[in-house]
């Protein structure tokens, strides 16, 4: 494999595939939004492209979305980059009835249509939330979401990275497709707490609380009025049972079984301590 731009080096995804990298020896070059390069720039990033011949793409959560997936593979092409892994949002779809879906469906149509061999990762919620943006709630020992008993397949960012490396160093006949990640496994709001608990031996509670509730607890938390729109999005699929199916993609493309949240829980049982 030759050098591989990472745009959105900084997210969950970006980050586990940079770790990977770097055990693995890879020539990377590592994209940051507000960083070293810009999604609402072109320029800047074909110019960090320059070298490499493949790409991994996360356009981070933020208003603009499909605009800045767009000026991304335009930079690519700029660029000369001849194969593109993106890593899109489950149930994704261009005519999504949801926003985030609809949003990150727009991206991967850019994808399509750009004339660039591709694949089209499309990763359930990740693990990593528990450990990054739920993380005081969990030290906190309860989790609040409206959500009710609905489940997850939910996702190890590493595995994610296993699958995107695998495809960057050879795709194979898994050019221009697309693929549904998932965990092993659906888990309730509920089955998380108690696994997290077993894992710190602390007790961690799940309380569903209303929609408004978890609306003011974003706002609180700083969200912009469109991100925590696009996040109640989120949580109002997954209570129509959407987020819950699982699939064997990760083995399939990785040759790995998906990680357990149990497994998750105990490798990170020390950040929630």
């Amino acid at each position: 494999m030759s050098k591989v731009f990472v745009a959105g080096a900084s997210g969950n995804m970006g980050k586990a595939l940079i770790d990977l990298f770097k055990t693995e020896g890879t020539e990377f070059v590592a994209g940051i939004h507000g960083d070293n390069m810009d999604f609402a720039d072109q320029a800047s990033m074909a110019a960090l492209m320059e070298g490499c011949d493949k790409m991994f793409l996360e356009v981070p959560l933020m208003e603009g979305m499909p605009r800045f997936g767009h000026l991304a593979i335009e930079a690519a092409k700029q660029a000369g980059i001849e194969y593109i892994v993106q890593a899109s949002r489950y149930a994704a779809s261009s005519d999504a009835h949801w926003r985030l879906g609809r949003d990150s469906g727009m991206i991967d149509q850019f994808v399509e249509d750009s004339g660039i061999a591709y694949t089209i990762l499309r990763p359930n919620t990740l693990m990593q939330t528990y450990t990054n943006e739920l993380l005081d709630m969990v030290k906190n020992g309860v989790i609040e979401m409206p959500e009710e008993d609905a489940m997850v397949s939910y996702l190890d960012a590493r595995d994610v990275a296993d699958v995107v490396a695998g495809l960057l160093k050879d795709p194979g006949d898994n050019k221009n497709k697309l693929f549904a990640l998932t965990g092993p496994v659906g888990l309730t709001q509920a089955d998380v707490a108690a696994q997290i608990s077993e894992a710190t031996g602390v007790e961690v509670k799940y309380v569903a609380i209303p929609e408004d509730a978890y609306i003011k607890q974003r706002v609180d938390a700083g969200d912009s009025e469109w991100l925590h729109t696009m996040k109640v999005s989120l949580t109002r699929v997954v209570k129509l049972g959407m987020a819950g199916n699982v699939t064997k993609a990760v083995e399939f493309l990785s040759g790995n079984p998906a990680r357990t949240f149990a497994q998750f829980a105990a490798d990170h049982a020390g950040v929630w301590k």
